[in-house]
């Protein structure tokens, strides 16, 4: 693939975004005059387990010069823990892609379907969730719709709450898709697979090297998400780290899914997540000095002017 774009080192770029399609708040318009308006050059929307969002975001990004890179995170298991998955560059028309749309497809039925016996449940006790459509916007019910839902008929004050509701009705809303499926798919399809956050606790502890030695055996992604919103340079250093000594792919993402929650987009550089890019078809000049050294990670991008 010729490259679209060539970068400067220190471009900034953000490659895990959310979009109200998953459980975000950003419009397409609204998040792309955010990153614009902040000199973005590259980024991503990467919205649970959907692409909805992707084609209104490509266009948006594209009217101001930047560079939308198509992804989706996918909630998956792997050795009784759910891993989320950043797959980039996936082209939903082209037919390599129907192994992945299948399994896009699954994943969003089991959504359905769970969300549906959990908004039965909560009603069926006698807590009516009448927003519950107005909070679907039209898409697909998930369980995110049902805690929202609950939410505004003031049945719990967060997610947390609505969640512990719903799992104590009986219904345990876990929803994923094997990891090994979710690997061989993307590829398949010509895509990138990249662990998303592992020194995150998830509530299984975070994904050390050992952990993610054992889980490449099983499913050979593509590399980590190594620069993200809550990591200490400790943090960035150990999987960078353990990314070169593999020969594997650095990520980078804020993870923002609203102005301000948990943090605005974040402009890490580009020679960050160079060999990454590259694989995307996106080229990043050559720089003098390491791709990434400590207290160099930035803070959320400040708000301007106007």
């Amino acid at each position: 693939m010729s490259p679209r774009l060539t970068l400067s080192p220190t471009d900034s770029i953000d490659l895990h975004m959310h979009t109200w399609a998953s459980d975000g708040g950003w419009d397409p318009p609204a998040l792309a005059d955010y990153l614009a308006g902040r000199g973005f050059r590259v980024v991503a929307v990467a919205d649970h387990d959907t692409m909805h969002s992707v084609p209104a975001m490509q266009r948006e990004a594209a009217e101001r010069g930047m560079i939308l890179i198509p992804a989706v995170e996918v909630t998956t298991r792997w050795n009784g823990r759910q891993v989320h998955v950043l797959i980039y560059g996936v082209d939903l028309e082209a037919g390599r892609t129907a192994s992945f749309r299948d399994l896009l497809a699954l994943q969003r039925e089991q959504l359905r379907s769970t969300a549906q016996r959990a908004a039965d449940l909560v009603e069926h006790h006698g807590r009516y969730i009448p927003a519950l459509a107005e909070m679907s916007r039209g898409l697909p019910l998930t369980p995110h719709h049902v805690f929202t839902a609950m939410i505004r008929a003031g049945h719990g004050q967060n997610l947390y709450q609505a969640h512990n509701i719903v799992r104590a009705l009986g219904e345990p809303v876990i929803v994923d898709v094997p990891i090994e499926d979710t690997v061989a798919a993307a590829h398949e399809a010509g895509a990138l697979a990249i662990v998303a956050h592992p020194g995150r606790d998830e509530g299984s502890g975070i994904l050390t090297a050992d952990l993610l030695d054992q889980l490449r055996r099983d499913a050979p992604v593509d590399g980590v998400e190594a620069h993200y919103r809550s990591y200490k340079d400790a943090d960035v250093q150990r999987y960078r780290d353990w990314a070169a000594e593999r020969g594997l792919l650095v990520s980078t993402g804020s993870d923002s899914h609203r102005p301000g929650f948990p943090v605005d987009p974040i402009a890490y550089e580009a020679r960050w997540s160079a060999a990454l890019l590259e694989r995307l078809g996106i080229e990043v000049e050559p720089w003098d000095g390491p791709d990434w050294e400590p207290a160099a990670t930035p803070e959320p991008a400040a708000a301007t002017a106007g």
